[in-house]
């Protein structure tokens, strides 16, 4: 059951010089009112539907509300894929913890940048709860609401309206101003959904929804393998399991670093 605090916030806001997009739906403005919805409980979330200019753009920060109390307590954020447009969102592109104290007149800031998620067109931010009560995030007091955006996931996903919700959650996502240079290199993430997506010798990583490669020419492939089409040793005597081989650090070794840690983000918290 929501439970409801409502308080007039002034925004302190951090500025930042790089070129994003900023995506919201809330209408709240610095000095209006809030409110805090204290009735989420362990294990319930609130989560935005947001409609990027395009698909491919990188996430690079998360903006909230959250207060209603100045105690530290940790949220779990994911991100969905929400092309679909159900109710129930599609498959989970990133999971992370983070360590969030209360403030009712700062937003929160999140930076996403070094996890390297790339985004389709329509996907969705969710806050999962940690803790029960206050520190809490925020909705809009305008009285106006986008009921295919607000959801709340209380052991099934519904939208905020048909729970009583008349307020647009304060949670903004920014994207990057443009989709990367296509298979400009590793970490790049061209986004795709299967290897057809990527060009030049570039497999998709379904996992991220991002073009990757292993090796661009057979001198990288070890004991004789062969670079094939999409970036992949195939064959190769001997002594090794025909993966790509890493000298003077390679772009192979430092992609699969990379790939490594957004496994090991993904996975915090499961």
């Amino acid at each position: 059951m929501l439970r409801r605090m409502i308080i007039g916030c002034a925004l302190l806001v951090a500025s930042t010089a790089r070129a994003d997009v900023e995506l919201k739906n809330d209408g709240f403005v610095s000095g209006g009112q809030a409110t805090f919805q204290t009735g989420f409980v362990v294990g319930e979330a609130g989560a935005v539907r947001f409609v990027a200019p395009g698909a491919g753009r990188q996430l690079t920060k998360i903006q909230l509300l959250f207060g209603g109390a100045a105690t530290t307590q940790n949220l779990t954020i994911k991100v969905f894929d929400d092309t679909a447009g159900t109710d129930v969102p599609g498959a989970e592109l990133f999971m992370s913890d983070f360590a969030l104290t209360g403030a009712d007149n700062a937003m929160q800031e999140l930076d996403l940048t070094s996890a390297n998620v790339f985004v389709p067109q329509q996907f969705r931010v969710a806050l999962y709860f940690q803790h029960a009560g206050a520190p809490t995030i925020a909705s809009d007091s305008d009285s106006s609401i986008a009921a295919d955006k607000n959801y709340i996931y209380a052991g099934s996903w519904r939208r905020s309206s048909a729970l009583g919700l008349t307020g647009d959650w304060v949670i903004r996502a920014f994207v990057s101003d443009a989709t990367p240079a296509p298979d400009a290199g590793p970490g790049t993430g061209t986004f795709c959904d299967t290897n057809a997506d990527c060009s030049g010798r570039r497999y998709c990583d379904v996992d991220h929804h991002a073009c990757i490669f292993d090796c661009q020419d057979n001198t990288e492939c070890p004991n004789g393998g062969q670079c094939n089409a999409i970036g992949q040793c195939e064959g190769g005597g001997g002594g090794d399991d025909g993966g790509c081989q890493t000298t003077n650090g390679t772009l192979g070794g430092l992609l699969l670093a990379m790939v490594g840690l957004l496994v090991a983000l993904r996975r915090r918290g499961s």
